[in-house]
């Protein structure tokens, strides 16, 4: 189509090539006039993506680049609303829609099925990067920044800002800490040492010159990456990003080199504290890891390479060096990571509730260990599951919801941003040949020697936990706020408030309608009609239940077993949950867990294992749930698979009293990280356990009361080990040798025929299914419960089943869900309270809750969520305004999704009794929603609401603050 050095439409083709690992085309041009990159990728796919990315390098932990991220999004010359992004959000078909800040860049990606959607989309992203409203309007910066917030003249002052609480709450994990601490171990004298997010004690320093300057800098199109993939035309698309933005730029010569580290000639030893609750414990709450720089940018074979190595070495308990650290006794986890996203690569191995004492035999046994790999070889069987799961993984390209486009656009910047050939990260295959051919010449060992035995660029970090820390630095806060206030005159102190109460003035006024109107939009009559289909055929094959889902999987077979387990005693369920946690992690009676790990990877795409619930749409309170195993593999592998899936079902071994433990303690400290990180998700789920029998089930499987559960085993687990291995074999007896499962499928006929072929020897031998509800009742109870936490920031949830309460569910309700969560929460718990999210959920069920996240207020946000009922009842849309949140309702709901993912999606409706007429009425009413109907839910948000139904995990201060409004305040562990 295009010749290379011919100019097309402003743009010099350099290369094009074709990469059969992606099937696209790609080809790499250069902006004639301004020097910005691009990368068009032509490909059979109308999910369809752009981004354009920056080289960012900090300079300071101001957080800088984090905060124009979030900025530049705020409003821009084309579009002069307050909030484009979220404009966007509510009437956009999008299938991606977001911004990230990097160590070194920062991206602004979209994606869309929709051709005058991409482009309206990709219009307003290049607007608000290279015309951003922040020089004309400084309170875009105090609002996603910082700012001194004080309402009244009386009340002393505080810092607010919704990136300042994002770091308050990001900085209260630990792991978060450490690894800003690695950072700047590894990197002293470049700009890696730097918190290119924020650390909330820098973040105030940071001033609005600074903060524009930034952007005049790095912001240019000659520091730009811009990246294209998909069904699109390539030379309007060039055109219209010349014409349109890119002509009306200059070259600039741009600073933004990523300077190198001089390599460090010894370990650099460093230790820092964090902040715990005062009532923790601080005996083995340490972290530490073992870090290395490996070297400058790496081609795509070691990068590839050293990922393998890196799973070889400590993905799982049977993995060397892994093993070799569990052994020592001084850690309740050990973790890993490894980035190749920086020019300066690097690698961390981590202990996890640990002592800081140990630093000397941690290291020691790294070494040793490494050391006696190099010398006598890695397990050929260790290395060749390495490389076959990863190649699995690389063939498969199985992304979830995410555009298969966006994560190539991602992983090409490994190298991209640093000068390199970006289409090098996407040409597996080549490497992976190589490895097949070359790993038992001693590939991987000589990498071990030469990235970690002989490399002096390392440090090992210990964060070492400090009980009266958070107490110190909000106090010194707090003194330092007081201390600025005094030095205020009274004139400065009310100029101070009068400017607050200007923020949340103009946060709260509406944006004038012809500005809305600049916001481009689809049509209501170009969205399609007709709800998605999810394949499904049920049928009756060994004498049970066959749901089978048709679809191209290039040769990969997805199967799940769903097992009944209502004979379990309900005292036992969370035994249930732990089983299927470990299974597939410790030895069969046929192999131990070192050879099953490998044989699992050698000939699979992975198992696990788990516990679904499916509430009945149809039938109030009533609900199904299963023990579920799944697995995948290439077609020529499916009786393996099999074979495997059945040795760990049946053969397991549960007497491995040291190799259990060690994963009870990760199971444990998997838990305490999900408290500080997910909170949200821990808060909704304790909220709905106090009323919701299927609620109630789950905290016994996942939630607060699970992991006391854990907790307590590890503590007394000499005393418990007995009973708990003769409980997990009998509750594995119970529900995998008895009564045959429900088979899922999705694949081809043909696939199906073999998968079902290999599965008649162990079916056969299980009894016929017999339909039951489950015999479990849990007494509930409201508790509105306040769990004190080591963050600074809170999780608030409220909510109960509006069902319950005798409303009806509608498809209309989520277009309100849209409204609420884009519009109102995001103006009253985000903009002007400073959290980093919030949102509502309602489901098919009646499940109706708001939540926040990483959300410095508490008391605010419980009467944000009350003030909702007024909102809706005086809401004014017009019709080109309610268009818009219809049309961002059916965009979640059109998401493009792989087989893979249809095939779950499809068994969901299927155990909730959903049928293709159901989905189609709820879409109907989606697109047929109108005011007054938007209004008349305003019942039943207030009937949630004054059931007064909350749970908080937060911080000691804030709960305590609010005593009065909980039932019970207690610390989770």
């Amino acid at each position: 189509m295009f010749k290379l050095e011919e100019n097309v439409h402003g743009f010099i083709l350099k290369k094009e090539e074709f990469v059969e690992e992606i099937d696209g085309l790609a080809r790499t041009f250069v902006h004639e006039k301004t020097g910005a990159q691009c990368l068009y990728i032509s490909a059979e796919d109308d999910n369809k993506v752009f981004s354009i990315s920056f080289r960012t390098p900090s300079t300071d932990s101001t957080g800088v680049p984090h905060i124009l991220e979030h900025s530049v999004l705020c409003g821009s010359k084309k579009y002069p609303v307050k909030e484009p992004f979220v404009e966007l959000a509510k009437g956009s078909l999008n299938t991606f829609l977001n911004a990230m800040t990097f160590p070194d860049k920062t991206m602004y990606p979209i994606a869309s099925t929709n051709a005058q959607d991409f482009m309206n989309l990709m219009d307003v992203y290049l607007d608000a990067v290279f015309y951003p409203n922040i020089y004309q309007n400084p309170y875009t910066f105090k609002q996603e920044g910082w700012h001194y917030h004080i309402e009244n003249a009386d009340d002393p002052i505080i810092y607010n800002g919704v990136v300042y609480n994002e770091m308050k709450g990001a900085f209260s994990d630990p792991e978060e800490v450490l690894q800003n601490k690695i950072f700047e171990s590894l990197y002293p004298d470049a700009c890696y040492r730097f918190e290119s997010g924020g650390d909330p004690d820098v973040i105030p320093e940071l001033t609005n010159e600074a903060f524009t300057d930034f952007h005049k800098k790095y912001y240019h199109p000659s520091n730009s990456y811009i990246y294209l993939y998909g069904d699109g035309d390539v030379a309007a698309h060039l055109k219209y990003i010349n014409d349109e933005y890119l002509n009306a730029f200059e070259k600039q010569a741009v600073d933004s080199e990523i300077q190198l580290q001089k390599t460090l000639t010894e370990r650099q030893v460093v230790v820092a504290t964090y902040g715990v609750s005062k009532e923790e414990n601080l005996k083995n709450k340490a972290y530490m890891a073992f870090n290395v720089v490996l070297g400058k940018t790496l081609p795509y074979e070691e990068a590839l390479a050293f990922d393998i190595l890196s799973h070889i070495l400590l993905s799982n308990n049977a993995s060397p060096l892994k093993e070799a650290l569990l052994d020592l006794k001084i850690a309740e986890d050990v973790s890993f990571h490894y980035s190749s996203s920086l020019r300066q690569p690097y690698f961390s191995i981590v202990l996890k509730n640990t002592e800081a004492v140990h630093g000397d035999i941690f290291v020691k046994t790294v070494e040793d260990t490494l050391m006696k790999l190099v010398k006598n070889g890695l397990d050929p069987l260790g290395v060749e599951a390495g490389i076959n799961i990863h190649e699995f993984s690389h063939i498969e390209g199985e992304y979830g919801s995410h555009p298969r486009g966006l994560i190539y656009g991602i992983d090409i910047m490994d190298n991209w941003l640093y000068g390199e050939e970006p289409m090098d990260y996407l040409k597996y295959k080549a490497v992976f040949k190589k490895l097949k051919e070359n790993w038992k010449d001693g590939y991987f060992e000589e990498m071990i020697q030469r990235f970690l035995l002989d490399n002096t660029h390392q440090s090992l970090v210990t964060i070492v936990p400090d009980a009266e820390l958070l107490e110190k630095s909000e106090k010194a806060l707090e003194e330092k706020l007081a201390v600025y206030k005094a030095s205020l005159s009274p004139e400065e102190l009310m100029s101070l408030v009068a400017e607050n109460m200007a923020l949340i003035e103009r946060q709260d006024a509406e944006d004038a309608p012809e500005d809305l109107e600049k916001i481009p939009k689809l049509a209501l009559n170009e969205i399609d009609k007709e709800v998605r289909t999810y394949p499904l055929t049920v049928d009756s094959a060994l004498a049970t239940t066959l749901l089978f889902h048709p679809g191209f999987t290039g040769d990969i077979s997805y199967l799940k077993l769903y097992f009944d387990y209502n004979e379990i005693p309900q005292e036992d369920l969370k035994y249930l949950s732990l089983l299927c946690k470990i299974l597939g992690s410790i030895s069969t009676k046929q192999m131990d867990f070192h050879r099953l790990s490998q044989e699992i990877e050698i000939n699979t795409g992975g198992f696990s294992f788990g516990i679904e619930s499916f509430d009945n749409a149809n039938k109030l309170g009533e609900f199904q749930s299963r023990c579920y195993v799944k697995g995948k593999a290439v077609v020529d592998k499916i009786p393996t698979l099999i074979k495997l899936m059945v040795e760990i079902l049946t053969q397991t071994q549960y007497n491995e009293k040291n190799l259990i433990h060690d994963m009870i303690r990760e199971i444990k400290t998997q838990k305490e990280t999900q408290f500080l990180t997910g909170g949200h998700v821990v808060s909704v789920q304790r909220l709905q356990s106090y009323y919701s029998q299927s609620g109630r089930l789950f905290e016994e499987f996942g939630g607060i009361e699970f992991y006391r559960f854990i907790a307590d085993i590890d503590a007394n687990f000499e005393e418990r080990f007995e009973v708990l291995s003769t409980k997990l074999a009998k509750i594995a007896q119970m529900v995998f040798t008895t009564k045959r499962p429900i088979i899922s499928i999705t694949g081809t006929e043909d696939i199906k025929n073999k998968t079902l072929e290999s599965l008649k020897s162990y079916i056969n031998d299980l009894a016929p299914r017999k339909e039951a509800k489950l015999p479990y009742h849990f007494d509930t109870e409201i508790l509105n419960e306040g769990f004190l936490t080591a963050a600074k920031i809170q999780y608030v949830s409220q909510g109960y089943n509006i069902r319950e309460l005798g409303y009806e569910y509608s498809g209309s309700l989520l277009v309100l869900k849209s409204i609420l969560s884009m519009d109102y929460l995001w103006n009253k718990v985000r903009v002007q309270g400073g959290a980093y999210g919030a949102f509502l959920s309602i489901g098919r069920t009646g499940e109706l809750y708001f939540g926040s996240y990483r959300d410095p207020k508490l008391k605010k946000t419980l009467d944000a969520f009350s003030g909702a009922v007024d909102y809706i009842k005086n809401m004014e849309l017009s019709q080109r305004e309610l268009e818009k949140y219809i049309i961002g309702t059916i965009s979640s709901k059109d998401v493009p999704l792989s087989p893979a993912v249809k095939g779950e999606v499809a068994d969901t409706l299927y155990f909730g009794g959903l049928t293709q007429a159901d989905m189609q009425k709820e879409r109907d009413q989606i697109l047929e929603t109108t005011v007054e109907e938007l209004k008349s839910f305003a019942g039943a948000v207030a009937g949630v609401l004054e059931k007064n139904i909350f749970c908080v995990l937060g911080s000691e201060e804030a709960i305590n603050e609010n005593k009065e409004l909980f039932n019970t305040t207690r610390y989770i562990k």
